[in-house]
């Protein structure tokens, strides 16, 4: 719950303000000595408080977006529904004869009369009134632009009683219209109909409903809901009239549905769960066949669950530069440290404790913090609005759209989250840099570095390790991934820590440590490690524990060789002898100083690391998902309209004497129930099988497909799996001809089930075997007439051709004994070689157009789908992206500090020769070393996991090459580069400008 997270950081906020202010009244003048130094140095304040902001500006962002999502999809479900509160059905348990011919929920005109006379009489408190509705698909063509759409919605709405139901307004003038005032032949059209067909009002609309035009003339452009044929939560084409003129024109009095409105506002779901309750009462006490949906709280429910999700994602990627963040807050105050090592000395020489330099440090971090973290939120709203912006064009293209948003509720959490992580850092970071030696400090020269640990980091390491030790356990005991992984590696870093304090060489043991996790990931993410320790589950909380893992790993492996690259780097300086003093200053610090290295590198590759990650994993699923083979043998599929059925493409074309048809080598068809109807499966759980007479199963929605002869005999769909008993994938799809109780799912049921309100998790089938002896057994039932079948999985799909075929496919006539007549067909066609898909798609939809069919080639459907998922993926990157200004950061911070930490240095080197030009090339080379190294790591750590995902019996694809992005990887790279060239050019002239004598004197 937000609400719960907020006031538990809020309680957290309240003791950070709570710790400071008891400083401030226990010892004033610390406090005051601590606060002092904010506005001493301006440029150095303003260069603290970006950093420590970033971290602030990150959260913010992950949950201003989830806010926007949040807001965005209710406000097109609230849109969308409008004063509809709660829709009736027919209730086919009571009334089978509700079953219409297209195999969906209908209500009967003789039970809407009933209905309407037990409501009137009923007169409930919460209801403002009732309104009967029709949906038919139908085609339509505009007589003056000539353009066409084969599925427009045409609703009809009960005229005399759509009072209550204010929601078909004109676009314009935002006037509410009425059904009742539309004259003969008149009817509104919708605004995505209108830009669809380019029509305006006043035009003349072609509607064919079986076969027979009828004409209609649009009276008004209105706006899009439920009421005016926007029937999904994505708005889509659709008109409105009466209900008798629809059902006129159809031939039948049937209704889909009764929409009610509430006394409420459009936004007030507790009125509609009220509405809900009292006409479920009066619909019980009627005895009437109907059955009440809350479909509108329903929606509203997933739309804020989508948008907690949506923040979570966010703030879940956003880990890995938060965790850049705090590195950087770190090292901020490390570097402090070192700048006042000599103020601190001569602090601690007249009298003051190391607490008082906690005391100090903390002061002072909380005067940053408060600054930066306002600053930090109001970027961080900016930036989640130009990222949902920016979103808005990407997927405008399919039909979803983005208003920015931010609550307060957001903008608190987001601030008390941000305080409260930089105030604990800086605690941290408080207590490591009050340790010094007083001698030391005073003279500023560097302390003798003690290796061994005193007792407290003995006991802290130990403690450490029995808490791996625990971690390892619970992951074994409960098959969980995480504490396992999260265990072993914080165990392999105690065992390293504790041998080196008992005297084993640092470089061999942080090296062997180092590899040894790299290696362990790589083969953990694989799923290679599961015949010793059995099957672990994880999710995407591994992606940021493998990337801080793996970078810390790898960080300890090149700060303790450093000494190799700046060897190597120095050999090819060498080469240019004009440069070879600045590269030789430059690579000198590096290794001198390997916090401060190893910690820039960290926040460098984490970041690329997980960008390079997500870009390889993409690259891999496109190529898995464009495969040829993805598309079974097929090159167009033809989606028929439920109004204009057709029997065979290439027949109906043949008769209408369109040449389409001699492209046309095969065909086959897929067979489905009424679009506003769902199929549902089960599998039979232990309680089930062991209480056989009671239907307690959990019937999930998910598609349910009947297959023509044409399109087995035809078709090559690849398998990913089969039961032992076929010997081929071709004996496997030939038994669905034979067999009634056999069925074949898509691949998504081993891997959670499907995407959206479509997900099922088929048990049975062992994920690393290409044959399984056992087909586990799965019921489908018709919800409309409650027919059920059971039937043996025999075969999965390969999980590449699951988008295309999506659902469980089953024979035709063992289809047709659970769900009766299809409502409507998929056909599918082969073309001949040389064709082009998508011309010939196009030749068959304006051949077929007064029938209402969708004809799209498959292949442009697969890189459209594709193009949906890379944008998504663009927006991620970016919002990562913001973790590589984190590290820029840290290098020009680095830089500038660096620069007043040696002036006395610059000073020495310029008394001795050097130039000013080969001062600046010294910083240059210094910082790309470092950022270079990062680069590479991260680059090479997200080629590496990403390599032995790919290739592991986890990956959906056997046998998959593995794909690099070398165009994403070098945009990253030289983006990096450039970057901190950029923050490191200004101290550089900095430094190369310092006048001699100035810098000898600095202190």
């Amino acid at each position: 719950s937000m609400n719960t997270i907020l006031y538990v950081l809020v309680g957290l906020l309240a003791f950070s303000l709570g710790v400071s202010l008891l400083v401030f009244l226990r010892n004033r003048i610390i406090f005051m000595i601590g606060l002092r130094n904010i506005p001493r140095r301006v440029s150095q304040t303003v260069l603290i408080v970006v950093g420590l902001m970033l971290s602030t500006v990150i959260i913010t962002a992950a949950f201003t977006t989830g806010d926007t999502v949040d807001y965005s999809i209710t406000k097109q479900a609230y849109d969308l529904f409008g004063h509809v509160d709660t829709v009736l059905d027919g209730e086919v348990a009571a009334n089978p004869a509700a079953v219409d011919d297209s195999g969906g929920h209908s209500i009967s005109g003789d039970t809407y009369r009933d209905f309407l006379l037990a409501a009137d009489k009923a007169d409930l408190p919460h209801v403002d009134g009732y309104a009967g509705v029709v949906f038919e698909p139908v085609p339509v063509i505009d007589d003056r632009t000539n353009l066409s759409e084969p599925n427009v919605v045409i609703a009809g709405i009960d005229a005399d009683r759509e009072g209550p139901f204010e929601d078909i307004v004109d676009k314009d003038t935002g006037a509410v219209l009425r059904v009742a005032d539309l004259g003969r032949g008149e009817l509104y059209l919708n605004e995505d109909g209108a830009d669809s067909l380019d029509a305006q009002a006043g035009d003349r609309l072609i509607v064919y409903i079986a076969g027979q035009p009828r004409a209609f003339t649009v009276k008004a452009i209105v706006k899009n809901s439920a009421l005016t044929g926007a029937v999904n939560d994505v708005a889509r084409e659709g008109m409105v009239a009466s209900l008798a003129s629809v059902q006129q024109i159809v031939g039948t009095d049937r209704l889909d549905f009764v929409a009610v409105s509430g006394t409420g506002g459009l936004r007030d779901l507790d009125t509609s769960r009220v509405v809900k309750d009292e006409v479920q009462g009066m619909l019980i006490s009627n005895r009437l066949p109907l059955e009440v949906s809350d479909t509108k709280h329903e929606v509203i429910a997933d739309a804020e669950e989508i948008g907690n999700f949506m923040a979570t994602f966010f703030l879940l990627l956003g880990l890995f530069s938060i965790g850049a963040g705090i590195l950087l807050i770190v090292m901020i105050f490390v570097m402090l440290a070192a700048e006042r090592k000599s103020e601190m000395g001569m602090a601690r020489a007249v009298g003051t404790k190391r607490l008082h330099l906690v005391e100090m440090f903390l002061a002072e971090g909380t005067g940053y913090d408060l600054m930066s973290a306002i600053i930090g939120v109001v970027l961080g709203v900016a930036v989640a609005f130009a990222l949902t912006t920016a979103a808005s064009a990407m997927f405008s293209s399919f039909g979803l759209s983005f208003t920015p948003h931010a609550t307060a509720r957001t903008i608190a959490i987001s601030y008390s989250l941000g305080v409260v992580l930089t105030f604990m850092t800086v605690v941290f970071s408080s207590w490591r840099v009050s340790s010094l030696n007083i001698v030391a400090a005073i003279r500023d020269i560097s302390e003798v570095a003690n290796k061994r640990m005193g007792w407290r980091g003995l006991a802290f390491w130990i403690v450490s390790l029995l808490f791996a030790a625990l971690m390892i356990f619970s992951g074994l005991a409960s098959n969980s991934a995480f504490p396992f992984a999260f265990g072993v590696s914080l165990g392999t870093m105690g065992v390293a820590v504790l041998m080196t304090h008992f005297g084993s060489p640092a470089r061999l043991t942080y090296s062997i440590s180092g590899v040894f996790l790299l290696i362990f990931w790589g083969l953990t993410a694989g799923d290679r490690l599961n015949a010793i320790f059995g099957e672990l589950e994880g999710d995407i909380e591994m992606f940021f524990l493998s990337g801080a893992a793996m970078v810390t790993a790898s960080t300890f492996v090149i700060v303790y060789n450093v000494d190799i690259f700046l060897a190597l780097v120095e050999r090819i300086g060498g080469a240019f002898g004009s440069i070879l003093p600045a590269i030789r200053t430059a690579v000198a610090y590096p290794a001198a100083n390997r916090f401060r290295t190893g910690m820039t590198l960290a926040m460098i590759s984490i970041v690329v690391f997980a960008l390079t990650m997500m870009s390889a994993m993409n690259l891999n699923y496109d190529k898995l998902f464009l495969a040829d083979d993805s598309r079974g043998g097929w090159d167009v599929q033809v989606v028929e309209n439920p109004n204009n059925p057709i029997g065979s493409v290439a027949g109906t074309l043949s008769l209408l004497g369109s040449q389409a048809q001699d492209n046309i080598r095969g065909e086959g068809a897929v067979l489905s129930v009424s679009p506003i109807s769902t199929t549902e499966v089960a599998q039979d759980d232990a309680v089930q099988a062991s209480r056989p007479g009671l239907d307690i199963k959990d019937w999930t929605d998910y598609p349910v497909h009947g297959l023509t002869n044409g399109f087995i005999d035809t078709g090559s769909v690849p398998l990913e799996k089969r039961a032992a008993a076929y010997e081929t994938d071709e004996a496997v799809w030939n038994a669905l001809q034979t067999d009634p109780d056999v069925a074949i799912a898509d691949g998504f049921v081993l891997e959670g089930g499907g995407f959206g309100a479509d997900q099922f998790s088929l048990d049975g089938i062992p994920t690393a075997e290409d044959i399984y002896e056992t087909p586990p057994v799965v019921t489908v039932r018709d919800p409309v007439s409650g027919q059920t079948r059971d039937v043996k999985i025999i075969g999965i799909i390969a999980f590449g051709a699951s988008s295309n075929f999506m659902g469980f496919q089953m024979g035709e006539e063992s289809w047709r004994s659970v769900f009766g007549a299809p409502g409507y067909a998929v056909h599918y066609l082969t073309l001949e070689p040389g064709a082009d898909s998508d011309a010939v798609a196009k030749e068959i939809e304006a051949a077929l157009v007064t029938r209402g069919v969708q004809a799209d080639s498959l292949k442009k459907i697969a890189e459209e789908n594709n193009a949906l998922s890379r944008n998504f993926l663009y927006l991620m990157q970016a919002f990562m992206g913001l973790g590589l200004v984190v590290g820029i950061a840290a290098i020009g911070v680095i830089a500038f500090r660096t620069v007043v930490e040696r002036r006395q240095q610059i000073g020495m080197l310029r008394a001795i020769g050097y130039k000013r030009s080969t001062v600046a090339l010294s910083f240059l080379i210094e910082s790309s070393f470092v950022t270079v190294l990062g680069v590479a790591s991260g680059t090479i750590l997200g080629l590496f996991l990403a390599y032995f995902l790919v290739t592991s019996d986890s990956f959906p694809a056997e046998d998959q090459k593995f794909y690099i992005p070398w165009l994403q990887i070098g945009f990253f790279v030289v983006v990096t580069l450039v970057a901190s060239l950029a923050m490191t050019w200004i101290p550089a002239r900095q430094a190369a400008s310092v006048p001699t004598a100035e810098a000898l004197r600095y202190e």
